[in-house]
C-alpha cells in the first residue's frame, strides 16, 4: 500500500495534506473518479459552465493521475420565466 494525495481545482486549489493509503493504479483512478463525481453532483453550474478536477500525487509529490469534468448549461430556447 502506498500513500497518495487527491489535489481539487474547482474554482480554486484544494491541496489534500492527508492523503489515503491505497493499493495501486485502479484505486487511485477509482478514488479520483469517485471525489470528482461527488464533488460534481453538489455544484451549481455558474455563468453557464463549470470546470473541476482532481489531480492524484504519489507520496514523493509527484501527479500520476488526473480526472477532469466541464459542465456546461444553458437554455435552448429562450428563458423559461
Amino acid at each position: 500500500m502506498s500513500r497518495y494525495y487527491f489535489d481539487v481545482e474547482n474554482g480554486g486549489l484544494t491541496v489534500d495534506e492527508e492523503g489515503t493509503e491505497l493499493d495501486g493504479g485502479e484505486a487511485v483512478a477509482t478514488l479520483a473518479m469517485r471525489t470528482l463525481l461527488d464533488i460534481a453532483r453538489f455544484e451549481v453550474v455558474a455563468h453557464n459552465e463549470r470546470q473541476m478536477s482532481v489531480t492524484a500525487r504519489d507520496a514523493t509529490g509527484v501527479p500520476v493521475y488526473r480526472t477532469e469534468l466541464t459542465v456546461r448549461a444553458g437554455w435552448l430556447v429562450g428563458h423559461p420565466g
